[in-house]
């Protein structure tokens, strides 16, 4: 949809709401074309014209992030803190020379983890090799901002 109140050929200035190759970031007020505006960028809401209102909006949702990212760091920094250091035991089953019928999982360590109050997701566990044997391993746990907690698996035969 065209807007007849302004003439052709002119540039708009317009507010990235997302990262535009060769235009900008999202965030940036850019001056683009008439057409590239009207034809490519706002009907992909990928920009928006850049009024105050739009600006504010912009600013609000920046403030919001910024408060969900401080956040999240500071329940990674709990978590580490809970888990640095830890043993968690994990019941598997094993035969008689203590090799584990199936490998430890990274869901079975976060589910260990809950027991302890710490909430991780399996994606977020990295093991250093595989554990498929009974007896103890170290895992770290990688949170968001680049947090680590190294902590212990005690695996113990179940039954």
């Amino acid at each position: 949809m065209l807007d007849n109140s302004r003439p052709w050929g002119k540039s708009w200035s317009a507010a990235s709401l997302k990262d535009v190759k060769s235009k900008g970031y999202k965030g940036d007020v850019v001056d683009v074309s008439d057409g590239y505006a009207n034809n490519f960028l706002f009907p992909q809401a990928l920009a928006v014209p850049a009024t105050k209102e739009a600006l504010a909006k912009m600013k609000a949702q920046e403030k919001r992030a910024a408060r969900q990212v401080a956040l999240a760091d500071k329940a990674a920094r709990k978590s580490v803190t809970e888990l640095e250091g830890q043993t968690l035991t994990i019941q598997a089953k094993a035969n008689d020379d203590g090799t584990l019928y199936a490998a430890v999982s990274e869901r079975d360590v976060a589910k260990a983890a809950e027991a302890l109050g710490v909430s991780i997701k399996p994606k977020q566990i990295q093991f250093t090799e595989p554990v498929k044997d009974v007896g103890e391993a170290e895992v770290v746990a990688v949170f968001a901002g680049g947090y680590e907690a190294t902590f212990t698996i005690d695996v113990q035969p179940k039954g």
